[in-house]
């Protein structure tokens, strides 16, 4: 395991500027679910080391911006060298390699090796590639006309009552008639 170095001293930002860029960070890596403490805290002080680098050259963004920047470059960097044989765009690369890495277990099974070019395993870069494999097929266009829908005889019987209803007044106000007074009775003996 490489050594913790919390030497950490931006020439430009605010204390309370860094200290927010800190805890979005930490709360980033965590919706990773990382919760190996150590491996989030090496990642959170390379990126504000990289953030800080960048702030140094554009001051007008806040460290908390310049920092997930450097975040997400470095998760598409990473995710780039896994998923090399797709053809994604940034969006996808970044949805594609979050959906992989929960599918294959990687926070539990290899959180130390979350972000690391140089030490990633094969078997857990395999195993990132299977999982969305497996994960179903790709999204395509397709077309929808619209169909009348089949209610079988309902319709029909529907048709015919209310052709005879509308014919006959009497039998329309006798159906009326009984349909208002089943009702107020039903509600009468509910609450009597």
């Amino acid at each position: 395991m490489e050594a913790v170095n919390i030497q950490f001293a931006p020439a430009t930002g605010t204390e309370e500027a860094w200290n927010e860029a800190y805890a979005r960070l930490a709360d980033y890596f965590r919706s990773y679910q990382l919760h190996n403490r150590i491996r989030r805290t090496q990642l959170i002080l390379e990126t504000l080391r990289k953030a800080a680098e960048a702030h140094a050259k554009d001051p007008t963004r806040t460290p908390t911006a310049h920092a997930i920047e450097q975040a997400r470059l470095m998760l598409r960097e990473w995710l780039g060298t896994i998923y090399s044989d797709l053809n994604l765009s940034e969006a996808q690369l970044e949805a594609t390699g979050r959906l992989g890495f929960h599918l294959a277990g990687g926070p539990a099974r290899w959180p130390q090796f979350f972000l690391d070019e140089k030490n990633m395993p094969n078997d857990m870069a395999e195993a990132m590639r299977s999982a969305l494999r497996t994960s179903g097929p790709g999204m395509q266009v397709s077309k929808m006309t619209p169909r009348d829908i089949d209610l079988g005889l309902i319709p029909d019987v529907a048709e015919d009552t209310f052709d005879r209803l509308g014919r006959h007044p009497i039998l329309r106000y006798s159906v009326l008639f009984v349909i208002v007074f089943s009702v107020l009775g039903y509600l009468y003996s509910l609450f009597a």
